[in-house]
């Protein structure tokens, strides 16, 4: 501050202000560049100048003391959680400027004579912030710093008693000029860094064309506060698959947990990291943020009782992209259809009913000497009975042919991504994989990890039913059912699209499947939600070229999602 702030030596008598510099503090924090304090002095001396001239508030992270001031610049870069190249540090003295400059290497620094024209440097141009905004962000983060040093340092300690509450929020249009801030702004934690064109409308197409480019794409952006405030949007994620476009975060949430929590909220998809990053999503375990259902609501529902709520999610594609909205509401467990070395582990009623059968030595032997069959395969919650709330869909019905056992009548449902899939009869016309010799599995379908005897096993043993049984269909039905009423679970049953689309025999054969579903759900006083009253036209399926099945646009399964949470108990809901 002394001959730099103000003419003068604060501690040897009176110090002369100097009008200018305290124009320059008040238009930076106008532009949204905040202004922190580094001098030896005494604190309570410089403050109340400070506050004699009017401007103590405009200032974050004083550092005021007699002791050398290189470590007190790299505590104030650290706290207020900013890249050491986008800060300037202004001194008198050479040797304190050389000072700052070993202990935080990339520091801008600067002799007071920068300050003649500084506000005119392209550099400190900033954004307009005429509510100062972004000055009270950091003094909310100064607060927090003060408050966590009360608790010797433990940050945890410190985060559990902060209340953070983060919600998930899916209308990225809305909020499209705040987001494409995020993403082409934020470097400590954008995971990504996949930047979008500066243009605001050709980057509003390229997020259309990201979000299109996939069917199996989650997209959304994340809210945070905490005791000390409002973070507003602070978060954007953006994943095809299993793996992450956009995953990034403001720093504004720096050290309170907030990427992992939603990291592992998501799944722990891949995240492909690029450049350097400033924190690590493996660690640290995140259970100390809540999830609301909007941190702006003025009286804020905490969704904690939703967050304990478990709902067991079972299906294919209907049910993979509506737990996208529903995991960042309640806690999911996700039953949904997979790959496994080429073959599609689906989720039927079949394999739950096979659970009956595999009591038998003999079945259990038999499936042990199948291809296509993981660790877990007849594992299901169906069972475990661990979840409050069950979401059934049954759209998997038409993906894969029969095969009985011809030793213990044993009926098991067999699909592989390499062997004919889609015939001319629909949904019900499916291939026979017994009249395929070993050859012709490996040289002219390329199944791979299915050995001879494996084959040559399923071939002798097992004898092609054909396709969709309805008898057996819902025989597997009733015994679902039946355990579900008898354990008192509310189950939400998700009818299939039969109306809407070009694929007609397919559409055909899902209002046979609801033709079965429905009926047997209202006698079990189970909830059925009609997709077609949310599916109503082509504008509603997915761009994909499927033109209809269980494909739909991310709207109609947001409406999916929003309808099955308004089923769920009062309490969780």
């Amino acid at each position: 501050m002394d001959d730099t702030f103000w003419e003068g030596t604060l501690s040897e008598g009176e110090i002369s202000p100097i009008q200018r510099n305290v124009d320059i503090v008040k238009t930076l924090n106008g532009r949204g560049i905040v202004n922190a304090i580094c001098s030896r002095n005494t604190f309570e001396d410089v403050k109340a100048r400070l506050e004699q001239l009017g401007i103590w508030d405009d200032f974050v992270f004083p550092r005021i003391s007699w002791g050398p001031k290189g470590p007190l610049v790299k505590d104030i870069i650290e706290k207020i959680q900013l890249r050491p190249e986008t800060v300037m540090f202004v001194d008198d003295n050479v040797t304190n400027l050389n000072e700052a400059k070993h202990f935080v290497p990339e520091l801008n620094v600067a002799e007071p004579d920068v300050l003649e024209t500084l506000l005119d440097n392209p550099r400190f141009k900033g954004k307009p912030d005429p509510e100062h905004s972004r000055l009270k962000r950091y003094q909310v983060l100064e607060s927090k710093h003060k408050d966590m040093a009360a608790t010797d340092g433990d940050n945890e300690a410190f985060l559990r008693k902060s209340d953070i509450r983060v919600s998930f929020h899916s209308d990225i249009e809305a909020e499209f000029p705040r987001i494409h801030d995020l993403v082409n702004r934020t470097n400590q934690l954008n995971f990504t860094k996949n930047r979008w064109p500066e243009d605001i409308e050709e980057a509003r197409l390229r997020f259309r064309e990201e979000v299109e480019a996939d069917f199996d794409t989650d997209v959304g952006y994340v809210k945070v506060a905490d005791a000390y405030g409002n973070y507003g949007i602070c978060g954007f994620y953006l994943s095809r698959k299993d793996e992450f476009l956009h995953f990034l975060f403001s720093c504004r949430t720096m050290n309170m947990g907030v990427e992992q929590f939603v990291w592992q909220k998501l799944g722990k998809r891949r995240v492909p990291i690029q450049g350097k990053v400033g924190s690590k999503l493996e660690d640290p375990i995140v259970d100390w943020i809540k999830v609301v259902e909007d941190v702006d609501a003025s009286t804020e529902t905490s969704s904690a009782s939703a967050k304990r709520l478990k709902v067991c999610i079972r299906g294919a594609c209907d049910m993979m992209m509506t737990s996208n909205f529903l995991r960042t509401k309640v806690d999911t467990l996700e039953e949904l259809n997979y790959a496994y070395e080429g073959w599609e582990i689906i989720a039927s009623p079949r394999f739950v009913a096979l659970t009956r059968d595999l009591k038998d030595d003999r079945n259990r032997e038999i499936i042990a000497h199948l291809p296509g069959m993981p660790d877990g395969r007849f594992k299901t919650d169906i069972l475990e009975e661990t979840s409050d709330v069950y979401v059934l869909s049954f759209s998997q019905e038409s993906f894969h042919g029969l095969y009985q056992s011809k030793t213990t009548g044993m009926i098991v449902p067999m699909g592989h991504f390499g062997l004919p899939y889609h015939l001319p009869g629909g949904p019900k016309d499916k291939f026979d994989y017994t009249s395929v010799s070993y050859d012709d599995l490996v040289n002219k379908y390329g199944v791979e990890h299915v050995s001879q005897e494996q084959w040559d096993f399923f071939r002798k043993e097992f004898v092609f039913l054909g396709g969709f049984n309805k008898n057996l269909f819902l025989k597997d039905l009733r015994y679902i059912f039946n355990r579900m009423m008898a354990a008192q679970k509310k189950v939400i049953i998700i009818g299939l699209n039969q109306a809407v689309g070009r694929d007609h025999k397919l559409l055909e054969f899902f209002a046979e499947i609801n033709s079965i579903v429905r009926p047997l759900a209202e006698k079990y006083k189970f909830d059925y939600i009609d997709v077609n009253d949310i599916v109503r036209s082509e504008d509603d399926l997915a761009k994909d070229g499927m033109f209809g099945g269980a494909h739909f646009d991310r709207p109609a399964y947001k409406a999916i999602s929003d309808k099955i949470l308004s089923l769920l108990p009062a309490s969780a809901a």
